[in-house]
């Protein structure tokens, strides 16, 4: 979103961090006479002000861009990164090999499934098959799009809390906030969604609020409508409600709210058309069923609700997410937007509560009503913080700063690196060990190996769980190479096996099964 559709800016927020709250943001499409605050009296011009907002977005996003760098080579591994973008690598690589009628539109994911998987909008495969004509053969090129759109998050947030009208200083806070969560850091790169439902959101916040708005507001809010409706279902369901509050807002069928209207629904269209041509709606209906019946009680699933926030979300954030939430529904400005991503959030959760007990990132709409209730929590105490310019610039500064280093904590920590490297020590370990030339399937033992898809990309070869049966079955020939999970061991693995691994990489080892046959304890 630019900064030239913006509302006038809230009361107060002629700098960032300063006790000058006396004017306004500029007007789009009006200027400011000469000499109305930049004569280095007084405080900065509105225009400055927000461009000086802006730029610490960038530098945050920036930030944020460098600690993510060195993950643009790691190997798809073992864990929900792994095992969701690697599906992206054997889409990209079977498109390349097939072409794209050959490959299903980019949905062919053989050789893990013969049938094609479109179950999803087509936004990230068609990302993907723009990152693939880049140089090189690795893995970064299927690791940029959904990096890409995590960053997306920190900007399209920045637009969404000054469209509601917060104030720059709290808007800053709650976007480092956020970004300091092990649930954005590690997760955010699944959350491909997020990005774009923000932006549209802050386009149909302003929207609502300029009876005559710019073309580039138009322009950039139906682009935002258009990826939203393009990138996923939640995308597609937000991009239907904010819809309608749209209309309800501008009270007419306007220019703006047929545009946008027929973005979401070309958005929409080419959705459909990909995934029912693809996959068909029987296949897709049984996804749905799927994620919406699991056989847990509510106890069960309640406590791990909890342990997955616990694990995600530092304590400090789990205590301003309830406070922010009220403090933004009892505000009149935020308070109608709250209600639709608390609603939505919610019925995500609940409604499809299979998905949400087995992902521990299914409930990442959250951070949109932390990042709204966060920055109106400290928009409210900014406003009731009367003190010298310095000493709120002070207060401001000492915050960035701890943020900062909390960040650095989170990706340089035995923690982070944990979360992060080492599940891609499987992938790794695949990725320099090749299987013998006539294995016929990618062999796991482990019970946390599942859905190894990156197992598939690397070795081209179907995954299989091994069992005790099947040892001395035809399936399995002497030679042939075991991927173990020696955490993970069922019972009839002793502990002993890791010593007959051809090669280990921490907690993995490819091991033949000659020598699981030779240590098997039978039942």
């Amino acid at each position: 979103m630019t900064t030239a559709d913006t509302t006038t800016g809230p009361a107060g927020d002629t700098d960032i961090g300063t006790a000058a709250d006396t004017t306004t943001g500029p007007v789009p499409g009006t200027t400011t006479p000469a000499g109305s605050g930049d004569s280095g009296s007084g405080p900065p011009r509105p225009d400055r002000t927000e461009r000086r907002g802006w730029y610490a977005v960038g530098a945050l996003t920036g930030l944020v861009a460098l600690t993510w760098l060195p993950r643009l080579d790691t190997p798809f591994g073992d864990d929900h990164l792994g095992r969701i973008i690697g599906r992206y690598a054997l889409h990209l690589r079977n498109l390349q090999e097939h072409g794209v009628l050959g490959s299903h539109f980019g949905a062919d994911w053989a050789p893990y499934a013969s049938a094609p998987y479109a179950h999803h909008p087509p936004l990230m495969n068609l990302l993907t098959a723009l990152t693939g004509l880049l140089p090189g053969d690795g893995e970064y090129q299927v690791w940029l799009p959904p990096y890409l759109l995590a960053l997306l998050i920190i900007p399209a947030g920045a637009a969404l809390l000054r469209g509601l009208g917060i104030r720059w200083s709290a808007t800053l806070l709650a976007l480092g906030l956020t970004v300091a969560t092990t649930f954005y850091w590690v997760h955010s790169p699944l959350m491909i969604d997020l990005g774009p439902i923000l932006a549209l959101s802050a386009g149909i916040v302003r929207l609502r609020r300029q009876p005559d708005p710019s073309r580039r507001l138009v322009a950039v809010t139906c682009l935002a409508a258009l990826l939203s409706t393009l990138v996923s279902w939640p995308g597609i369901a937000l991009a239907g409600v904010l819809g309608i509050w749209l209309v309800l807002g501008r009270r007419r069928l306007d220019r703006a709210v047929l545009l946008v209207g027929a973005a979401m629904l070309v958005g929409v269209a080419v959705s459909l058309v990909f995934v029912v041509g693809v996959t068909g709606l029987a296949l897709l209906g049984g996804q749905a069923e799927l994620r919406s019946s699991g056989g847990f009680t509510v106890r069960q699933f309640l406590r791990r609700q909890w342990q997955y926030a616990r694990d995600l979300l530092p304590v400090w954030y789990l205590v301003l997410l309830p406070l922010g939430g009220l403090v933004a529904l009892l505000d009149r400005r935020t308070r109608g937007y709250l209600v639709i991503a608390a609603g939505f959030t919610a019925g995500w959760i609940l409604g499809l509560n299979n998905g949400a007990f087995v992902h521990s990132y299914w409930s990442y709409p959250i951070l949109v009503v932390g990042l709204v209730g966060t920055g109106v929590l400290l928009d409210r105490l900014a406003t009731g913080f009367a003190a010298p310019v310095a000493a709120r610039r002070t207060v401001l500064a000492v915050a960035g700063v701890g943020l900062l280093a909390y960040l650095g904590v989170l990706a340089l920590s035995p923690f982070g690196q944990r979360l992060v490297t080492e599940p891609a020590r499987a992938g790794r370990l695949v990725a320099d060990h090749r299987p013998p030339a006539d294995q016929r399937y990618a062999w796991v033992v482990g019970s946390g190996l599942n859905s190894p898809r990156w197992l598939a990309y690397y070795w081209n070869l179907t995954p299989r769980l091994l069992t005790v049966e099947e040892l001395t079955a035809e399936t399995t020939r002497p030679d042939e190479l075991v991927l173990v999970d020696l955490n993970r061991r069922p019972n009839w693995i002793p502990e002993s096996v890791g010593g007959a691994a051809v090669a280990r990489d921490g907690r993995y080892a490819l091991v033949p099964v000659a020598a699981l046959r030779a240590t098997a304890v039978r039942p």
